[in-house]
């Protein structure tokens, strides 16, 4: 996929040098000083990171393995953390760089079947609203983007009860999501604008996001009452979630 995408970039006039693939894992902490310092060889400077890295969950916290809650914080937590503070470094030096971190509405509020992915995002929003205030005076963005459901197949691969198996269920042209192109847009304009948060959803999640955030015990109420024990169902009869 990322071959297509810088054959792509040079289909649209980019030059062959300027479009760099450096394939990787994500968790191999380790390699990340050594994959920084051949961009900084080829380029000189890292201008922007974007953390996007992840994977979901499809299970009752009831029913999940503790091994469950570990990788999911090692991936969509640590690895965002890793890979920021491997190019930190270099921003610092040159007082320039944007930093963008890939979160979720569910960062922002509760999700009922997705305990630990809740958690992972809520610990992403934490940490880079607190990081944005020390980068402050360095002149380094900080921009954390909370999609709400998008076309994808991050089902596929989510997380279940058990470590070793995934969903595996492809549920990307299901239930009310966004279109991944429009998504995609959006989000490149809040960056452009430097947007230090950014909640990028159709409805009807987005009002939902607003209402746990201003009215919370209005949100708990519907929520418990009526959106939260319809998503469990939905998960114990197999049927798409949104």
């Amino acid at each position: 996929e990322l071959t297509k995408v810088k054959a792509e970039c040079e289909a649209n006039g980019a030059d062959s040098e300027s479009v760099m693939v450096l394939p990787m894992d994500s968790l191999e902490f380790g390699k990340l000083p050594g994959l920084v310092s051949e961009v900084l060889e080829r380029f000189g400077t890292i201008d922007i990171l974007v953390n996007n890295a992840g994977r979901s969950q499809r299970s009752l916290a009831e029913d999940t393995e503790l091994a469950v809650d570990k990788g999911i914080m090692e991936l969509n937590y640590f690895g965002y953390v890793a890979h920021t503070k491997a190019v930190l470094p270099t921003m610092i030096a040159n007082k320039t760089g944007t930093v963008v971190a890939l979160s979720s509405l569910t960062g922002k509020m509760g999700t009922p079947c997705s305990t630990a992915y809740a958690a992972s995002k809520h610990a992403v929003m934490g940490f880079f609203s607190s990081l944005r205030m020390e980068l402050y005076s360095h002149g380094i963005n900080v921009c954390t983007v909370c999609p709400g459901p998008v076309r994808s197949n991050i089902s596929l691969h989510s997380f279940t009860e058990d470590v070793t198996k995934e969903y595996n269920q492809d549920v990307q042209d299901v239930g009310r999501k966004q279109e991944t192109d429009r998504f995609a847009y959006l989000m490149s304009v809040a960056l452009a604008a430097r947007v230090p948060e950014s909640w990028i959803s159709i409805q009807p999640y987005l009002l939902l996001t607003y209402i746990a955030q201003y009215l919370p015990s209005v949100y708990q109420s519907f929520l418990f009452s009526r959106g939260a024990q319809k998503r469990i169902n939905k998960f114990k009869n197999k049927e798409c979630l949104y």
